[in-house]
């Protein structure tokens, strides 16, 4: 069963992967939330306005998504023997 044990190491692999990820984009949105209020939310809305919230925040679901589950696409499934 070395075959499982590489599986089990890819998948580990991923799992502190994804949890790195999330930290780093956590960090960043905080440290630019400051000047998001400022300069977005405190402004008067546009189109531009609704774009920029829907691209910033969708993407960071996009990353989370990735993070989390993006790394399972790529692994090949185990053959396990019963």
């Amino acid at each position: 069963m070395p075959e499982l044990d590489e599986y089990l190491y890819a998948l580990a692999w991923n799992n502190n992967t994804s949890v790195v990820v999330i930290t780093l984009i956590f960090y960043e949105y905080v440290l630019q939330f400051e000047k998001e209020v400022t300069f977005v939310w405190e402004r008067q809305w546009s189109v531009m306005t609704y774009l920029y919230l829907a691209v910033r925040y969708f993407g960071m679901l996009i990353a989370i998504i990735s993070a989390c589950w993006g790394g399972l696409f790529y692994m090949p499934e185990a053959k396990f023997q019963i």
